[in-house]
């Protein structure tokens, strides 16, 4: 099948860069030609269209002065990060490289576990195809500060994609904090693909704090793996504030005894932005336990989809899942879909799931006016409220009041109108 938004030229161009087995390249390469884009035919994508996309064709990322400054990005960097543009490692703005925390173009790459999942999909073969750099992070020490990943775009006059793939491994007993940040200057269109395969080993426990804020004109396609042994942890926050298209798919596989999982996720859609979170969290052994909690914001003419499935193979006695998914929309224009499922082979385990969809609560909002607020401030209290629930969740105090501020700017609340108001409430 003709594949028009990528060329032979430009996979021609890929296959020249280092690190990565040319035949497994070619191999995605043909299998991804063959294959048919996403269609609301397919049922893990019938919410979200892609027919805009194939119809552009995107170039090589050509060589700009677009220079990085990190004091731009109002988050608090610690001296532990590791910085992409356009796809690129930038060494001068990242911790230096060790031997075993390497990049994909410089040392031995282990395979995607692919054991417990579907064959490839589109866009993981596409990745596979184009896959320009990535980042090998072998954590085997506590790590007192967060560290930090960084992939941006810069500025583009013709649209351009760029793929990247990182492997994460936790040692045995060690406790990570990890922070995303994926983002770019609101300028470009493009089409960003990116592959995460985290692995704990037992007793590791990983903190992962994602935080995605491309353009109003970018695609944004990531694939989450973590594959988690005995009594390890494993924590993903997923912040979203929105973009052209912003796909995220994660995939937890709890395969040791007692391991757990936590997932939570808050959606901020505003203008035409279209935010797609797709899970799932296969319990693949005894005493597992899964806690997944997702929230949108919807505004405008936005769109957040949700669709969660959980497994329950029949080893995996005495297990807990529990699942929910609440999207808020804002205007009459803006659409919520939400589709939590459970798959259970095992009679002897708890599981929970629930979703809503629906306005603010207009009997809060009385309430509020009751207390002698005007329309306009208990509408940005309880909208405040709804998002603070999952900001609450994270332990990092810093990052919790960047993203704080980050949350208000979006959704245009007034910040000491909220600082003041929910200090009041709240005391």
């Amino acid at each position: 099948m003709n594949q028009p938004m990528i060329s032979e030229a430009l996979f021609a161009e890929k296959t020249a860069l280092p690190g990565w087995n040319e035949t497994e390249r070619l191999k995605a390469w043909e299998m991804w030609q063959k294959m048919a884009i996403p269609s609301s035919r397919d049922e893990a994508w019938k919410y979200t269209s892609l027919s805009r996309l194939e119809k552009i064709s995107f170039a090589k990322a050509c060589p700009t002065d677009f220079e990085l400054n990190l004091k731009s990005i109002p988050l608090p960097f610690s001296k532990n990060r590791f910085c992409f543009v356009d796809g690129e490692f930038k060494a001068h703005l990242s911790t230096p490289l060790t031997s075993d925390t390497y990049l994909l173009s410089r040392g031995p790459w282990p395979q995607i576990n692919k054991e417990t999942q579907m064959p490839f999909s589109y866009f993981e073969r596409l990745n596979a195809a184009l896959v320009d750099e990535g980042l090998y992070l072998d954590i085997t020490a506590d790590s007192v500060d967060p560290i930090y990943l960084i992939f941006w775009y810069g500025d583009r006059d013709t649209p351009t994609s760029h793929h990247l793939r990182h492997h994460i491994k936790v040692h045995p007993g060690v406790k990570s904090h990890l922070v995303i940040v994926d983002g770019d200057n609101n300028h470009s269109t493009h089409l960003a693909t990116q592959m995460i395969e985290i692995e704990l080993a037992e007793g590791a426990s990983l903190y992962c704090t994602h935080i995605k804020k491309p353009a109003n004109t970018g695609h944004h396609i990531l694939h989450t793996y973590a594959h988690l042994a005995e009594n390890s942890q494993l924590k993903h926050f997923n912040f979203d504030f929105g973009a052209k298209l912003s796909r995220n798919e994660i995939t937890v596989c709890l395969k040791g005894d007692a391991s757990q999982c936590q997932l939570n996720g808050l959606a901020i859609a505003r203008g035409l932005d279209h935010i797609d979170n797709q899970t799932r969290i296969n319990h693949l052994a005894p005493k597992t336990h899964s806690l997944e909690q997702y929230r949108g914001i919807i505004d405008d003419k936005a769109c957040h989809v949700f669709h969660g499935h959980v497994f329950v193979d029949a080893n995996a006695s005495d297990s807990i899942a529990n699942q929910h998914n609440k999207n808020i929309l804002l205007t009459a224009t803006g659409q919520a879909y939400t589709e939590p499922q459970l798959e259970i082979y095992n009679q002897n385990v708890q599981c929970v799931h629930g979703a809503t969809v629906g306005d603010l609560d207009e009997n809060a909002l009385f309430y509020l006016q009751s207390r002698g607020l005007d329309e306009k401030q208990a509408r940005q209290l309880l909208i405040f409220g709804f998002a603070r629930s999952i900001l609450d969740t994270l332990d990092n105090p810093s990052l919790q009041t960047e993203l704080e501020r980050w949350i208000k700017t979006h959704l245009a609340l007034d910040n000491t109108l909220i600082s003041d108001l929910y200090r009041d409430t709240s005391s």
